[in-house]
């Protein structure tokens, strides 16, 4: 019996970690998502990165980490309901990481937070259904010489 029990949370682990989680998942709430819209983030990004849609429930968390290295890094696409909030929390041993969050409909590359100013944490409720795009970035200079700078996020839907 804990051989069936341990291969499952080894099953339930590995899909986690699939879906772009790292296994810290919390959940609740009865809110019915909608689709991703990868095409639309697909035009936002650079040939440079990379998406992932991060799938966790319509009402919880999850932690994801990479990363950035020189301008190459992975871009999250997070589905949300009208009116629930996003919060996005990042960590980094460095002070060259940085993360602006992207309405995916918006073709004009607008951020809808900017993270150039230093903030570590976004909080967006969102005014209809839609997708996110959280992308991680470091400064030009950084980039150039192509550093590899670590990160992780705390991304949440409530």
């Amino acid at each position: 019996m804990h051989t069936k029990l341990a291969t499952a949370l080894a099953l339930c682990a590995t899909l986690l970690s699939a879906c772009g989680g790292t296994g810290t998942t919390t959940s609740g709430g009865n809110v019915s998502l909608p689709a991703a819209d990868a095409a639309a983030a697909q035009r936002l990004i650079s040939p440079d990165e990379t998406l992932q849609t991060l799938s966790f429930p319509a009402v919880g968390s999850t932690t994801v980490s990479g990363n950035i290295d020189g301008y190459k890094t992975r871009v999250y696409l997070v589905p949300i309901a009208k009116g629930q909030t996003l919060t996005v929390t990042l960590q980094s041993p460095s002070s060259n990481a940085y993360f602006n969050i992207h309405d995916a409909a918006d073709s004009s590359g607008l951020a809808v937070f900017n993270g150039n100013s230093g903030e570590r944490t976004a909080r967006l409720t969102a005014p209809a259904d839609m997708t996110y795009v959280i992308r991680p970035f470091q400064p030009r200079a950084s980039a150039r010489r192509n550093e590899q700078v670590p990160y992780s996020f705390m991304v949440s839907r409530s």
